[in-house]
């Protein structure tokens, strides 16, 4: 048994390192491949683009997501912000009306019906070649939007997503969550070279207004519309980019207690979705995506439920092992007590290190792709020390209430 889950482990351990190798090998071959010669520069054509910002009780923040909108360097008559106050019982409505001295700024006010029929309503109320949606507790960086239309001259493209960094991180999870984004960059930008993103965030993705169309908008998709989108434009043939230098900063949450009712949300999302796409996992009609990223996915939200249960397996026995040798020698607990998790097996740990390695190198990657700094944030120890060891806590609830089918709630 003992040399069955040894096995496991080490399996688990090298096929993480291996997909963190495959995307490092696939980032540089994107970048230093074979290049040709740079084809004339087109005269820069506009697209009308539509911005639209679902909003539910977030008077707070909806301003300053305006503003950082209305300072897109853009022409101004190819730019329209929708904001939707969706049923708000804040003054959320009120303060929207503030900038609608601006004739680029529309607000609405609809009944309450989540995020995606939000969008939906501003689909119908727009003209726009491309639409895009900007959470009201997000702000871009001023050519956001410049880069991404350029990202849609090739029109098999469906959508372009950006660079997402946390917005002034205050609390350590707000710390431990700033790497984790400068990693997801990485992850974003590679998967996009692999014609694999699965997933169209809300602060600021842009999508083909007649894609949308064509796949019938925006649903639900288990309070992960973004992932169900993405999922969807995909299994339709459409692809997905990336542009991590156009800039968007996003708050994030401030505890743990509210990381763990988001991540929830998303983790069961990505469950349902992924069955819900099921035809796509395996399949090479989708490519990458079907036979590597999906499939390399689920592995690894099973390998943080495993890693989770064997350590706090070998923890409560190491510490039964711990008090009944002290109970029968009188020896101090802290003399005997080993490190959790040794397995006394040195490739496995050599796996471990190659791995955290190659994590810390993915990081700084994500930070010289978005900001061109070339090391990786100051909490990145931290974040390498702590954050899989909550990650799992998320893991499990969604777990058991996709088995159960209960849904989740944004708030």
């Amino acid at each position: 048994m003992a040399e069955a889950g040894t096995f496991i482990t080490l399996g688990l351990l090298f096929l993480a390192f291996y997909f963190e190798v495959f995307l490092l090998v696939s980032f540089l071959e994107r970048q230093f491949g074979l290049r040709t010669a740079a084809p004339a520069k087109k005269p820069v054509v506009f697209p009308k683009v539509a911005i639209v910002v679902p909003c539910f009780n977030e008077e707070r923040t909806v301003g300053k997501s305006l503003l950082s909108l209305l300072a897109l360097a853009y022409p101004k008559e190819k730019l329209e912000i929708l904001v939707i106050d969706d049923g708000s019982t804040d003054d959320t409505y009120e303060t929207a009306l503030r900038y609608t001295n601006d004739p680029r700024v529309r607000v609405f006010r609809k009944e309450n019906g989540g995020k995606h029929t939000a969008l939906n309503f501003a689909l119908a109320r727009t003209d726009a070649e491309l639409i895009g949606c900007l959470d009201a507790d997000s702000m871009v960086d001023q050519h956001a939007l410049e880069r991404i239309a350029s990202g849609f001259e090739n029109p098999r493209v469906a959508a372009v997503t950006p660079g997402i960094h946390v917005d002034a991180p205050r609390t350590l999870i707000q710390h431990l969550q700033y790497v984790e984004y400068r990693l997801s960059v990485f992850n974003r930008y590679a998967f996009a070279g692999l014609g694999s993103i699965f997933i169209t965030p809300g602060p600021f993705s842009i999508f083909r207004a007649s894609a949308i169309r064509d796949i019938g908008g925006w649903r639900h998709g288990h309070s992960t519309e973004d992932m169900e989108l993405g999922l969807r434009l995909q299994s339709a043939g459409w692809t997905i980019t990336n542009d991590p230098l156009a800039t968007v900063y996003t708050k994030t949450p401030e505890s743990l207690r509210t990381l763990i009712r988001q991540r929830v949300r998303w983790s069961y999302g990505f469950l349902k979705n992924v069955f819900d796409y099921r035809h796509m996992i395996g399949n090479p009609k989708y490519g990458n995506l079907g036979l590597i990223i999906l499939p390399a996915a689920l592995v690894s939200f099973g390998a943080g439920l495993y890693f989770a249960g064997r350590f706090f397996f070998y923890l409560i026995r190491s510490a039964a092992d711990t008090t009944s040798h002290y109970l029968a020698t009188g020896i101090e607990p802290w003399q005997s007590f080993d490190p959790l998790f040794a397995l006394n097996t040195s490739f496995l740990w050599i796996t471990v290190y190659a791995t955290v390695a190659m994590t810390v190198v993915l990081i700084s990657l994500g930070t010289y792709l978005s900001t061109g700094k070339r090391y990786p944030p100051v909490a990145t120890p931290l974040f390498l020390a702590l954050y899989s060891f909550i990650v799992p806590l998320w893991l499990g609830i969604a777990l058991v209430r996709a088995v159960l089918n209960t849904g989740v709630r944004w708030r």
